[in-house]
This record gives C-alpha cells, structure tokens and sequence, in this order.
C-alpha cells in the first residue's frame, strides 16, 4: 500500500523533473467523490460459510495539488477525508455484551484519513471546455469506526481504534469548464479498478478462512466527482 503511494509520488517527480522547459501551471482543488459500491463479506456459522452482501454509498472531501507536467499531462497529490460505508448484515463482537453471538450488524461504516497520488491528461475541447482523464491512488486509514446493529432501534457502537483500512484505484474521467481565468469547475465519473480492504477485528474470526475478519470484498463500485479548482 504504502510502497505504491511512494512509487507513484516519485515517478510524478521523475515526470516533473523531465518537462522543466514546460511552461508549469499548477492548481489547488476541493473536489467531492460519492462512489457507490456492492460489497460482500465472509462468515461462518455452525461451520458453513456465509457471504452476506449488500450496497452502500461513501463519499468524501478532498483537497488536492495539480501541477502541468508535459503536453497536457499533470501530476497530482492529495488528503482528505472519507466515510466508506457496507451495508452488510454480520456477526460481530458487541462489547456491551462480550462474548454474545447473537448480535449481527446491519450495516457498518468507517471514517477515514484519505492520501492520494495520480497522474492525469486534460485536453481542450472548445473554448473553456477541457476533457479530463486520470488515474489515482488513494489509501484509507481509519480513526473512527460505527456498527449499527440489526434489529435494534437506533442502537450502534462506535470504536475509535486507528488502523490501515484499505486502497484503491479509480480511474476518472469528465469535463472541466473555466469560469473565469483563475476559477474551473469539474464533474468526472469515477470507477475503481482496484479494491482491497483490511481485516477489523470487531468480527469474528473462527479460523475456518483467512477472510473471515475482512471488512469486505468488492464486487463492484462506481461513483462521481464534483471539483472546484483555482489555476494559478
């Protein structure tokens, strides 16, 4: 996780070093994502497997650094926050009765430190209208997690345990419009083409499988991105 942020960190430096001729422009942006997801989990019960799936919506807010790099290619890197959400119904270990494995959650979500590193090309369309593609990386790390669980009403535990969440991949793709000469805004469709998330060891882990504790497992996600960014 963290050497593929560093490799992407440092080739967006290879590629900044190599287009020094290039007249450089560069942005800050506050941009939005909402990505909706169809995840899956495992567990087991009476020494079955289970795999209880379900659709959620996360989001975020972001704020980032873009620099022009070479012949409409930019390099960009980023932090923000994300609240990843599943709507899963699972066993899992409610401390208010330890030990009790009559709870199950009806869905979970966890916040989020986000980094992120990509590269992207934006192409001129007509007059103030650009196309934008990119590819990023982005890492998860989670302060502040929340159960809710099934069956009760209104009834949650919240964990504040600090931990590596997971990564993932999006490849974008939109329209940037000028405003004005300092001011652009952005609306791009956001598909990850990679997902990977951590094990929590809120859920139970019966040592039938190693992914017993995993949080979840894509099946598929999607979303969008709403921007903001001044040129200078």
């Amino acid at each position: 996780m963290i050497k593929s942020f560093l490799v992407t960190v440092l080739l967006i430096s290879y590629l900044s070093a190599v287009s020094q001729s290039a007249k450089m422009k560069s942005s800050i942006g506050i941009s939005i994502p909402v990505i909706w997801n169809n995840s899956e989990a495992t567990y087991y019960q009476l020494g079955s497997p289970k795999y209880p799936g379900g659709k959620a919506t996360s989001y975020g807010l972001n704020i980032d650094y873009s620099h022009s790099l070479y012949n409409g290619i930019y390099g960009k890197l980023g932090i923000g926050y994300f609240k990843q959400s599943f709507r899963i119904v699972r066993p899992f270990n409610y401390y208010d009765n330890p030990g009790q494995l009559l709870y199950s959650t009806q869905s979970y979500n966890y916040n989020n430190v986000q980094l992120l590193a990509g590269i992207g090309y934006i192409k001129k369309l007509y007059k103030n209208i650009f196309l934008n593609g990119y590819i990023n990386y982005n890492y998860f790390n989670s302060f502040n997690q929340k159960y809710i669980i099934s069956n009760e009403n209104n009834v949650s535990q919240k964990n504040g345990k600090s931990f590596s969440l997971g990564e993932m991949i999006n490849l974008g793709f939109g329209i940037n419009r000028n405003i004005s000469r300092k001011i652009s805004l952005g609306v791009d469709f956001l598909i990850p083409i990679y997902t990977h998330w951590n094990k929590d060891e809120t859920f139970y882990n019966n040592h039938y499988s190693s992914d017993e504790q995993q949080i979840a497992r894509n099946k598929f996600s999607a979303g969008i991105v709403v921007s903001c960014n001044y040129n200078f």
